[in-house]
């Protein structure tokens, strides 16, 4: 015998309630609202530890009231003109004097090993701190 499928019996049809239709507010008129531009407050330099290249550009872009990157271009443009005239020697009043010096070899001996040896010639960039930078980080004693 074959077996009888069994209907499944019609499901009552459920009436869902038609969505609540949201009223419209109606905005009231914006205010006119001036814009008031501030202008930043210069960074105050921490004390702690060396000053970076940031905090350089940083201070330089707030006092002279420039933007950041002006501020690094003149920073770079300036670290260029030191590199291209080191071996003339060049000199940034108040600040000091970028120039060569050449050393002649010499004997010395390995710390660790005791051994003579001949430390070679070579030529290094110095710097000579100038007059004002002096007094300004060491002032004269009276």
């Amino acid at each position: 015998m074959a077996k009888a499928k069994k209907k499944a019996a019609p499901k009552k049809a459920v009436k869902k309630a038609a969505p609540k239709k949201a009223v419209a507010k109606k905005a009231a008129p914006k205010k006119a609202v001036k814009k008031v531009v501030k202008k930043a407050a210069p960074k105050k330099v921490a004390a702690k530890g060396p000053m970076t290249k940031g905090a350089i550009v940083d201070h330089l872009a707030a006092k002279l009231e420039v933007t950041k990157k002006t501020a690094n271009e003149f920073l770079n443009e300036l670290n260029v003109l030191i590199y291209k005239n080191a071996k003339k020697s060049i000199t940034i009043p108040g600040l000091g004097k970028f120039f060569v010096q050449k050393y002649k070899k010499r004997n010395g001996r390995n710390p660790a090993t005791g051994e003579k040896m001949v430390i070679p010639a070579k030529t290094k960039v110095r710097f000579k701190v100038g007059k004002a930078l002096q007094d300004a980080v060491y002032p004269p004693k009276k």
